[in-house]
């Protein structure tokens, strides 16, 4: 899910957090991990602050999510949310054989877009 429309039409803040979810899938549970990531997906999207997400996985099970949201808050919110709770555990005991999380404010966003020109946020 690219979300790079959203931004260059001026609908995020000028400054922003991303929460980076980098993992390496397990070779079990394909079937229950596709449904539990696409609810989680659903479940962040109606979290208060969420802005966006891009997520790629590889064919070596490697794979890094980002979701963006308005401040640091709205991230800890997401961490803890009942149901996002449960699918962590799940995560840590079947789908996964390590994450890590990364949280960063993003200072500069630019972007392009075929056909058009060069897209640029505010500079920190």
């Amino acid at each position: 899910m690219n979300d790079l429309k959203n931004q260059v039409d001026n609908r995020w803040p000028d400054r922003y957090f991303a929460a980076i979810f980098t993992t390496q899938r397990s070779q079990s549970g394909d079937d229950v991990y596709e449904i539990m990531a696409g609810r989680m997906i659903t479940l962040a999207q109606k979290q208060q602050g969420f802005l966006g997400l891009e997520s790629v996985r590889g064919d070596d099970g490697m794979g890094i999510t980002v979701s963006y949201w308005t401040d640091r808050k709205a991230i800890q919110d997401w961490g803890r949310q009942a149901e996002h709770l449960s699918v962590q555990g799940m995560g840590r005991q079947e789908f996964y054989q390590w994450y890590r999380i990364r949280i960063a404010e993003v200072l500069t966003d630019r972007g392009f877009m075929s056909g058009d020109a060069v897209v640029a946020g505010p500079v920190a």
